[in-house]
């Protein structure tokens, strides 16, 4: 078997660490996946030594799980496709935290990394990368679909047929509803949406931060901070409010965003989601009433969680990284 390979993920959310080892001989399946969570001051670290050094041992620990899960010999493993932590991301260069050469030397498993500056150097922007892998798992003959990932931010790809006929960042995803939560000392997260379900939808706030978000032309590659940073310029004001009017608001934009593109795109038949957000029901409820009740989750091909990460097995199968050995 020489079309084995892993992909290690962890996304702007920086809530954990995924990893799945993929069999593309008749064209994809799963043979294990993996979860590691990260120190619990990972979300809010900037010191990137830190971040480099965490997100590199957990990659090791997260290969070693992944063959001793799937029995299969380390030497048949053809490569490894390391995400890296993003720093910081424009349209010229993107700075990933992590060590891509150790964790080669360390698994004794070649990886591929450094995807987005590759992809900056043939002519793209760096991100999203997912689309390939998108059009490579569901590209059909005759159908036109929608593929959202609800990440830190939400992107999207547009396939007609086996064409991407676009492909971009589309707004805030998880990013602005974490920043609340953690801010606010709530946890990590809004579980299920429950807060922001019983909220109403603060219409000044709303139009303020759509104002913001405006004049984003696709397609294009956001860094976090386009969203991060204008929401905490006015958090002190944000927070007077009741934490569940501001999450439903928050909510309220991201599915806005996304019907924004949804609209681009020429109202796809279908809508694939997956990414964390799909375990927002109050957002995905959302997203139903501003789009079409046709949509899934990417669950029935493959797991929603492991999507992104997949995806990075399929560009180190497609080498679309730098080699690191």
């Amino acid at each position: 078997m020489n079309n084995l390979f892993i992909g290690i993920m962890s996304g702007t959310s920086r809530d954990s660490l995924d990893a799945c080892l993929i069999d593309f001989t008749n064209h994809f399946k799963i043979l294990a996946s993996e979860t590691l969570d990260f120190n619990s001051n990972y979300k809010t670290w900037t010191d990137i030594s830190l971040i480099s050094n965490e997100i590199t041992d957990k990659s090791i620990e997260i290969v070693k799980n992944l063959i001793e899960k799937s029995s299969v010999k380390r030497s048949d493993i053809v490569g490894i496709g390391f995400s890296g932590q993003t720093i910081s991301h424009n349209d010229n260069h993107s700075v990933q935290a992590g060590d891509p050469k150790k964790i080669a030397q360390s698994t004794r498993i070649n990886v591929f990394s450094d995807f987005r500056n590759k992809n900056i150097a043939e002519g793209g922007r760096g991100a999203p990368l997912i689309p390939d892998f998108h059009q490579y798992i569901f590209a059909e003959t005759g159908k036109r679909k929608l593929i959202i990932n609800i990440g830190g931010i939400s992107n999207g790809t547009y396939l007609n047929g086996k064409k991407i006929i676009a492909a971009s960042d589309i707004g805030p995803g998880n990013c602005l509803l974490d920043l609340v939560m953690l801010n606010l000392q709530l946890g990590d997260f809004d579980k299920d949406g429950e807060l922001a379900s019983n909220g109403a939808v603060n219409q000044p706030i709303k139009e303020e931060l759509m104002s913001v978000f405006s004049n984003m032309p696709y397609p294009r590659a956001d860094d976090i901070t386009a969203y991060t940073n204008p929401f905490m310029d006015r958090f002190e004001d944000y927070k007077k409010i009741p934490v569940n009017e501001i999450l439903r608001t928050l909510v309220e934009v991201t599915a806005e965003k996304i019907k924004e593109f949804y609209e681009y795109c020429g109202y796809p038949n279908e809508i694939i989601f997956h990414g964390g957000g799909t375990q927002n029901k109050t957002l995905m409820k959302c997203i139903a009433q501003k789009t079409t009740n046709n949509f899934q989750t990417t669950d029935y091909l493959i797991p929603s969680k492991y999507m992104e990460s997949s995806a990075f097995a399929y560009l180190a199968y497609a080498n679309k990284g730098i080699l690191f050995k």
